[in-house]
């Protein structure tokens, strides 16, 4: 706790002294990001775009640097007051977090702050008053303790992370009823089945209309962005981070944030394949091999792989956490200002916390698969944001690359091994069939013991059948 408290007083003390003079993080100097151009999203008349329209909008990649200014005008936003309003529950037509409570005490979205809160957000509006701000500050924002703290807040900081333009000079998108006409129907049709078991996301009070309304809007979201970027594929798991998205911005302006976010951090998983993903998952190991090499070697001596951390990885928590949306939305602060491959290193350190949980687990790959995969609701996530940004700073993944294609280049040899076991094992069960076959001969009624037998019943029959026939040409 005093960690956290000393964090908030040196992050207020760098919003006190010039943006030439702010030190910032440098984790995004050298990365590529792409902008997204949205003056041409939409047609004249606000319909949504076909794909024609849309070739020309792929933006070519841009390098931006937390030195860059966050304010592209220099004028600040306004953070909106936080007022306890119960009719605003609802907000663009789909339900809000406001209904929450956290601790017995309403969280940030129902206009009742802890201390640490009101303090992060007196810390927030200090800071976005500076014209000069940067990127950099704005991410450091978001990914300190308590993040932006509430929705309201999220939905003035989040398209400036994400360097979109002033989303209220633009026409409302129109035409989303048919948008999912233009994507295959078999996308269109798994996307429906996904958004239904998108129950999590909406709250236990909503009505049969606002939960069909979630599910209309949360389509059409999915669909637009599919839609205008063709080469993105859809994946199981992206409808988590459409829902998270759609919950804190509503439908219109989370058609550009969602787009946004699949172009900078989701696109490796909206390739053809998850072949990428699949290696990038190794980070976890090479990580471990680092910090924890005893757990590595537990994890590796029971053949489990890294890929109970999948569905964090490709969601951001957003399909554990659903119903948990103050910390799912704190996540989501966390990873708009961290790199893309920063869910790795959460995953990491999560692990690391639960080493004792998993050596006292049944020491075989499905028990301890199992406890992986489920993860508690008690974690202190505060801390262990800390721990996977300071353990980023001092590996960054550019400095394990090779561990990481090694840890792979393994999976792959074991799975052949697996592969070929398996086929091996295939073919013995087939011969051993093939050989019962061979060795069981039909089963005879135990009367008939021998082909003497039969040869003796035969001659009776036929004498008797004889017998037979004489006695009826004698009448």
């Amino acid at each position: 706790m005093e960690a956290e408290s000393e964090e908030l007083v040196a992050l207020q003390a760098a919003t006190d002294v010039s943006a030439s003079s702010t030190p910032t993080e440098n984790h995004n100097h050298n990365r590529i990001r792409r902008r997204n151009v949205l003056e041409s999203a939409t047609k004249t008349d606000g319909s949504a775009a076909t794909t024609s329209d849309t070739e020309r909008d792929h933006v070519p990649l841009v390098i931006l640097p937390d030195r860059t200014k966050a304010w592209r005008d220099g004028v600040a936003p306004r953070i909106p007051d936080l007022v306890a309003d119960v009719a605003d529950k609802q907000r663009n037509g789909v339900l809000t977090s406001h209904d929450e409570h956290h601790g017995g005490t309403a969280i940030a979205d129902g206009g009742i702050l802890t201390s640490r809160e009101r303090m992060k957000m007196s810390v927030i509006r200090s800071s976005i008053a500076n014209p000069d701000f940067t990127l950099g500050e704005l991410r450091l924002l978001g990914c300190s303790s308590e993040g932006f703290v509430n929705d309201d807040v999220r939905r003035v900081l989040w398209p400036k992370l994400l360097r979109l333009v002033q989303l209220d000079e633009l026409a409302p998108v129109n035409g989303l009823e048919t948008v999912h006409t233009y994507i295959p129907n078999e996308i269109y049709q798994q996307i429906l089945k996904d958004v239904a078991r998108s129950g999590s996301h909406i709250s236990q009070n909503a009505t049969e209309k606002e939960t069909e309304s979630f599910q209309e809007q949360l389509t059409q979201l999915m669909c637009w962005v599919l839609h205008r970027h063709s080469q993105l594929n859809y994946y199981q798991g992206y409808n988590d981070v459409a829902a998270t998205v759609l919950l804190v911005m509503g439908l219109q302006t989370g058609l550009y944030v969602l787009e946004s976010i699949s172009l900078e951090f989701l696109e490796r998983f909206m390739e053809k394949t998850m072949e990428k993903v699949n290696q990038e998952l190794f980070y976890i190991f090479a990580l471990l091999e680092r910090v924890h090499p005893t757990l590595l070697e537990h994890l590796e001596n029971v053949e489990l792989f890294p890929h109970f951390a999948l569905a964090e990885y490709t969601t951001w928590y957003a399909h554990k956490y659903a119903e948990n949306r103050k910390l799912l939305h704190r996540l989501f602060d966390f990873f708009l200002g961290s790199p893309p491959f920063m869910p790795l290193y959460l995953s990491t350190v999560i692990v690391a916390h639960r080493a004792t949980e998993i050596f006292n687990t049944t020491p075989d790959m499905g028990h301890t698969h199992k406890i992986l995969c489920t993860l508690p609701d008690d974690l202190p996530f505060e801390n262990l944001l800390v721990e996977a940004k300071n353990l980023y700073r001092q590996y960054p993944p550019e400095s394990i690359s090779n561990d990481v294609k090694d840890y792979d280049h393994k999976r792959k040899i074991k799975e052949q091994e697996w592969k070929a076991k398996a086929e091996a094992s295939r073919q013995e069960r087939e011969r051993q069939r093939k050989l019962k076959i061979v060795q069981s001969t039909p089963r005879i009624s135990y009367r008939i013991r021998s082909y003497k037998t039969i040869t003796v019943v035969t001659i009776l029959a036929l004498g008797i059948y004889a017998f037979i026939r004489s006695s009826t040409g004698l009448n």
